[in-house]
C-alpha cells in the first residue's frame, strides 16, 4: 500500500509559482488562443442574434419537358448563369452553408418552353443540403434570366482566303494552301442558317518576295456580307494556317545528256544539229537562293547503246531542284536524234574471248554464233568488218560458277571512230 505524504505535496505546490508562468512567452500564447476559442464558442452557442451571409456562384438548373427534349430542343445560352442569395441564422450554421446546399431553378421552364425562341424565366431557390437552422431571407439574384432555346445543327463551309499583298516583279504566286480547307460549324439551327460563308482575311504590307505563312481567325458572314459574331456557335477550327508560295520566276535551258557515247562523235561540233530537245527551254519558279544561280537543268542520260535508226526518240523526266515547279506544268522532255548521217549493218560473231575464268576451268559458248547490229556514219559503215569486232565474257565475281549460265557479252569495235553496237547481248556459257 502506497502512503500519501500530504505535507510533501504541499511543499512542492508552494514551489510552483502561478504568476511566474505568465512570464513565459509560449505559455502566454497558448493560453490566449485557448481563452479566445472558449469565449467565441460560448458566445456563438448561447447568442440569439442572426448573422446574414451571401452565398454566391450557385448554378442555375433549368429542366426542359420530356416532349421538348424529344423535339430536339436544347438551351444554347443562359444555362451557364450563376446566382446568389442571402441567408441568415446562427453563426456556426451559416458558416457551414455552401452553394451545394442551395438549388436555384426556373420552375416554369418545363411548361413554357415548347419551341425555339428566347424565353424570360423567373428564378427561385430552395434548400437541398442536410444543414438546417438558417433561413433564406432574400430573393435570388438575378431574379429573372433570358435563355435561348433552339434545335442543334451542323453545317460544313469551305474557307475562303482573302489575303491582300503585292508580289515583287518577276515573282510567281501559287495557290493558297489552308491547314483546314473546310470547317464544321455547329450550334442553334436559327443561327447556323444565317451563315452564308466563312473567310480568313489579312493584308500583308510592302512587296513580297518570299513565301507567306499566316495563322488567321475564321470570320463568319451573313447573306449581306456582314460579319457574324455569336458565342453559341462552335467550330471545328477557330484559326486557319494559310501558306502562299511566292517564288522567283526564271526561264532555263533543258540540256540533253548521253552515256556510252562512241569515241569520235562530238555532239557539240560536227553533230550538234543531230539532237533536238522539246521543250528546249522551260519557265520555272522556285526559292530565290536556288533560282538566281540556276541556268539549266540536265536530263537523265540517254544510253547510246540503245540508239539506232528506228529507236531515236526518248521521253525523259525533267528533274527540277527541290522547291521548284514548272510554270508550264511540263515535267518531261523529248530528246530526238536525227539519224540521217548514220547507217546500220549486221554481223555474225563466232569468236569469243573469256576473262577471269575460275582456276582449272575451261569456258565455251553453247550457241556459237551471235548476231549483232553495228551503227556508223555513212563514210565509215562500209569499212567495218566482222574482224573488227571482239566479244568478251567476263567471269569476275563468278568463282562459284560450276556448270552452265547465261552471261552478258561485251562487244567492242577496233580501228573505227563514231561506231557503236546497238543493244545488249547474252550467251549461254559452260564451264568444265
Amino acid at each position: 500500500m502506497i502512503k500519501f505524504d500530504i505535507n510533501l505535496l504541499k511543499k512542492k505546490i508552494k514551489k510552483i509559482r502561478i504568476g511566474k508562468l505568465f512570464y513565459n512567452n509560449k505559455f502566454v500564447a497558448i493560453f490566449s488562443v485557448a481563452a479566445s476559442f472558449i469565449t467565441w464558442v460560448a458566445v456563438s452557442s448561447n447568442g440569439t442574434e442572426s448573422v446574414p451571409v451571401i452565398i454566391s456562384d450557385i448554378p442555375v438548373s433549368i429542366q426542359l419537358s420530356e416532349s421538348a427534349v424529344q423535339d430536339g430542343l436544347r438551351i444554347f445560352s443562359g444555362q451557364d448563369i450563376t446566382a446568389r442569395v442571402e441567408i441568415t441564422g446562427n453563426r456556426l450554421i451559416v458558416g457551414q452553408v455552401t452553394k451545394n446546399d442551395l438549388q436555384v431553378t426556373a420552375p416554369q421552364a418545363a411548361s413554357t418552353i415548347m419551341s425555339p425562341g428566347n424565353y424570360t424565366l423567373e428564378l427561385s431557390t430552395k434548400k437541398v443540403g442536410f444543414l438546417q437552422g438558417y433561413e433564406i431571407v432574400s430573393d435570388v439574384k438575378p431574379s429573372v434570366i433570358t435563355v435561348m432555346v433552339d434545335r442543334y445543327r451542323e453545317a460544313e463551309f469551305t474557307v475562303e482566303p482573302e489575303i491582300d499583298f503585292t508580289p515583287k516583279a518577276d515573282y510567281f504566286v501559287g495557290n493558297t494552301i489552308l491547314s483546314s480547307p473546310k470547317v464544321i460549324l455547329s450550334g442553334p439551327e436559327t443561327e447556323i442558317s444565317k451563315i452564308k460563308k466563312v473567310k480568313i482575311k489579312s493584308n500583308v504590307p510592302g512587296e513580297v518576295s518570299s513565301p507567306i505563312t499566316l495563322k488567321l481567325p475564321i470570320i463568319m458572314y451573313d447573306v449581306y456580307d456582314q460579319p457574324i459574331t455569336n458565342e453559341t456557335i462552335s467550330s471545328s477550327a477557330y484559326e486557319i494556317e494559310a501558306s502562299i508560295p511566292v517564288l522567283m520566276k526564271k526561264e532555263i535551258n533543258i540540256i540533253s545528256n548521253f552515256s556510252n557515247l562512241p569515241e569520235g562523235i562530238n555532239l557539240k561540233k560536227e553533230y550538234k544539229d543531230m539532237i533536238k530537245v522539246n521543250p528546249a527551254k522551260l519557265e520555272i519558279a522556285g526559292p530565290e537562293d536556288i533560282i538566281s544561280n540556276l541556268k539549266s537543268v540536265k536530263l537523265d542520260a540517254v544510253d547510246f547503246n540503245g540508239v539506232n535508226i528506228q529507236n531515236n526518240k526518248f521521253d525523259l523526266p525533267i528533274n527540277l531542284p527541290q522547291g521548284c515547279r514548272s510554270l508550264n506544268n511540263v515535267y518531261s522532255a523529248e530528246v530526238s536524234l536525227n539519224m540521217a548521217q548514220f547507217r546500220e549493218k549486221s554481223f555474225t560473231i563466232n569468236q569469243f574471248s573469256f576473262k577471269n575464268v575460275p582456276q582449272n576451268k575451261v569456258a565455251n559458248v553453247y550457241n556459237g554464233n551471235l548476231n549483232v547490229t553495228v551503227l556508223a556514219p555513212l563514210s565509215e559503215i562500209g569499212s567495218v568488218r566482222v574482224s573488227d569486232l571482239t566479244a568478251e565474257v567476263d567471269f569476275e565475281g563468278k568463282s562459284e560458277f560450276t556448270s552452265s549460265m547465261e552471261m552478258p557479252v561485251k562487244i567492242s569495235i577496233n580501228n573505227h571512230l563514231g561506231v557503236w553496237i546497238y543493244g545488249k547481248y547474252f550467251v549461254n556459257v559452260n564451264l568444265k
